[in-house]
């Protein structure tokens, strides 16, 4: 009886136990599910030498690729049920590790943590997505194909590639917020022009839910087409749920009518 009770506890310390986040932000979704994923890993680098790895399934029939971003102290691995759900429906997708995080854990030679980053460090974060979407066009996925779906920090760099650039079909961004690191995506919307936008935060999340709101009505004003949905609870890709798939739903079938290039 004793080993059992102590069994329980070494259970619920691992499961619940998170590590203190840097700059203030909470970590995202630490408990990755350890699921079977169609794909499979690949590595690249980034432009100023960080290697990265990422789960990526091809798309079908010439259909959207999405590039999705995790949030921090998170990893490619939190996207499942996305993943799964863009399979179904014929999309691809490249879940990428971000440095420091998962198994992205060399920049230049030198091993990288995302506890330890500068708030210049967090800014240079972009240059992973940016490197996703270059490994994505050697093998013929324009970035017309792309459609970037970012959770927590990983929704303000998605944005944040596009003052860099980066011109995808679509924006999906999951719980953002007006500022996480330094990474502030208010200043982003304007070059989004014409790309599509879909938003997301819960009630239960109210920084992200006020955030949301404020970039969605701002999106709103510049006559950007956008969408906002509510989440049905919790954070970023935590807001992702088989059992109550309204919001994939919203993300699958918005997804639908964007216009393949």
């Amino acid at each position: 009886m004793k080993l059992m009770k102590l069994a329980l506890l070494a259970f619920f310390v691992f499961s619940f136990c998170v590590p203190a986040s840097a700059g203030g932000l909470s970590v995202d979704n630490p408990r990755i599910k350890i699921a079977r994923r169609a794909g499979k890993p690949v590595r690249f680098k980034t432009s100023d030498g960080c290697a990265l790895e990422a789960f990526y399934q091809p798309a079908s029939s010439g259909s959207y690729v999405f590039v999705n971003v995790h949030g921090l102290g998170s990893s490619g691995g939190e996207w499942t049920v996305l993943e799964a759900g863009l399979r179904k429906r014929g999309y691809g997708y490249l879940s990428i590790d971000l440095r420091g995080h998962g198994k992205s854990l060399e920049c230049g030679g030198k091993p990288v943590n995302y506890k330890t980053f500068s708030a210049v460090q967090w800014v240079g974060l972009s240059a992973d997505i940016l490197a996703a979407a270059e490994f994505l066009k050697g093998r013929k996925v324009p970035s017309s194909r792309l459609v970037l779906c970012g959770a927590s920090i990983g929704a303000n760099l998605s944005l944040k590639t596009v003052a860099e650039g980066l011109r995808p079909a679509g924006i999906v961004l999951l719980s953002p917020g007006m500022s996480y690191a330094g990474i502030e995506p208010g200043f982003f919307l304007d070059e989004l022009v014409a790309i599509p936008l879909l938003l997301a935060a819960s009630k239960d999340d109210p920084y992200a839910w006020d955030s949301a709101g404020a970039l969605a009505a701002r999106a709103k004003f510049k006559n950007i087409p956008v969408i906002f949905r509510a989440g049905p609870g919790g954070h970023g890709a935590n807001m992702l749920s088989e059992t109550r798939a309204e919001l994939l739903n919203d993300i699958l079938n918005w997804a639908d009518k964007l216009r393949v290039k």
